[in-house]
């Protein structure tokens, strides 16, 4: 888009009561949202978002593989399953260029894969495997 129809798009949503950064948003697909605001949580270490946004049970591959069954699960074993490796890997993830394929979609070179779940309420996009790799 150039300067000018930027300016008049711009203009045009400011008349309508919008503002552009709404307008945009609109425009970013679900599963970029989730990326952001997944990487949000775990720069924040917020382990009850996080277990809020898992498909119980999900697989664990680290040191130790592991199945954890439910949220309770996941927080008391949060430290142990986010470790630096983790978190680096997703927080390195640019939203704008994820991989897809039926199983889901790819996060941190694959250190978390999440599924599209559109019939949940909870949650459209959930986690539905870690894995903490070398």
């Amino acid at each position: 888009m150039n300067v000018r129809a930027g300016i008049v798009v711009c203009l045009a949503l400011a008349c309508a009561g919008a503002s552009p950064a709404a307008a945009l948003e609109r425009d970013v697909p679900a599963n970029q949202k989730f990326v952001i605001k997944l990487q949000q949580a775990v720069r924040a270490d917020d382990r009850t978002w996080l277990a809020d946004h898992m498909r119980y049970p999900v697989r664990y591959y680290g040191r130790k593989d592991r199945v954890i069954r439910d949220r309770a699960a996941f927080i008391s074993r949060y430290r142990s399953i986010f470790s630096a490796r983790l978190k680096a890997g997703v927080l390195a993830q640019d939203p704008n260029d994820l991989f897809e394929n039926w199983q889901g979609t790819m996060i941190g070179g694959g250190r978390i894969w999440i599924r599209d779940f559109g019939d949940d309420l909870r949650a459209r996009y959930q986690i539905i495997t870690i894995n903490d790799f070398e």
